[in-house]
């Protein structure tokens, strides 16, 4: 009789303290969840402001590589006009 009464009373502790726990447990997932979620959220702003970041850098490079052979056409024919070179 003791073994069984032993036996429903650790049961009976078990139980009551799993009762709570479901929905405690839920809720963090759920907030493990949006947290996660929120994380991803910034990391794809970022990378979407990185790319945009690249893609400016770039133009900027074309506009003076664009730059720099205009001026390299004009130093190479006003050589040509003096008759520096050929």
């Amino acid at each position: 009789m003791k073994n069984l009464f032993a036996v429903a009373a650790v049961a009976g502790m078990a139980l009551f303290a799993s009762c709570g726990n479901a929905e405690d447990l839920a809720k963090k997932l759920q907030d493990s969840v949006n947290k996660a979620d929120s994380m991803a959220k910034v990391a794809m702003e970022a990378a979407a402001d990185s790319v945009k970041g690249a893609d400016s850098i770039a133009a900027l490079e074309m506009k003076a590589k664009a730059a720099a052979d205009s001026t390299a056409a004009a130093a190479h024919a006003d050589s040509v006009a003096k008759k520096l070179i050929k």
